[in-house]
């Protein structure tokens, strides 16, 4: 009976040492959490004013006489590599420097799992820029001063090389939207870490993944 007793009244045990997220946990937990998610609740202004500085730099070297008409056709194919990748950078980088995270609310993964992803909009905008960096291109080189220039473009360039300044442009779009991830803003860094964070364990043993972050 007194041994009944001392079980009884014993403490009961202790929770494991990782932490499952409530379903109305929605607060950041710790400092560390909330220095990351008030870096990532703000635009990162000085990666989108890069971002802007680049464009303009390319859009007026890319539109210079010097690269229309040298006699290098890897000289000539600059102008649109440098408009598409800087234009792609915008587009990908644009979106990851916005607010990934709200300080009232810092969403995780259920038990079942993580269902979100960041490729489909990784991939939707690198397709976007490499559908409108040709555009963009087009604007910068076909405005023409000089006298050899018919129809806005140099006279000399054929058709094949016409052709190939687009598909430049759109392959350097595409590629340009991705480079962003190989080197992100504060934003989607500090919401990625966030993200690292919060990946635990339940009282069952099923790891769980939590994504942070308003998308």
């Amino acid at each position: 009976m007194l041994w009944s007793r001392s079980v009884l009244d014993a403490l009961p045990p202790s929770p494991p040492a990782s932490y499952s997220y409530a379903p109305g946990d929605i607060y950041p937990r710790g400092s560390r959490e909330e220095d990351l998610c008030a870096t990532a609740s703000h635009a990162d202004w000085i990666y989108l004013g890069a971002l802007v500085a680049l464009d303009v730099g390319s859009f007026y070297w890319g539109s210079r006489d010097e690269f229309k008409f040298d006699p290098s056709w890897v000289k000539r194919y600059t102008g649109p590599a440098m408009i598409g990748l800087t234009w792609g950078a915008t587009l990908g980088g644009g979106y990851l420097a916005l607010p990934k995270c709200e300080p009232h609310w810092v969403s995780h993964a259920p038990r079942e799992g993580g269902v979100r992803a960041s490729w489909p909009i990784a991939l939707s905008l690198a397709l976007l820029a490499g559908a409108t960096a040709p555009i963009v291109n087009g604007i910068a080189v076909g405005y023409c001063n000089d006298s050899r220039c018919q129809g806005g473009l140099p006279g000399f360039w054929s058709d094949e090389e016409r052709s190939m300044h687009l598909v430049v442009a759109g392959v350097a779009g595409f590629g340009g939207a991705l480079l962003p991830y190989l080197l992100p803003p504060r934003t989607w860094s500090a919401a990625k870490e966030l993200e690292h964070l919060r990946v635990g364990a339940d009282a069952r043993g099923n790891v769980v993944v939590g994504l942070s972050g308003t998308f």
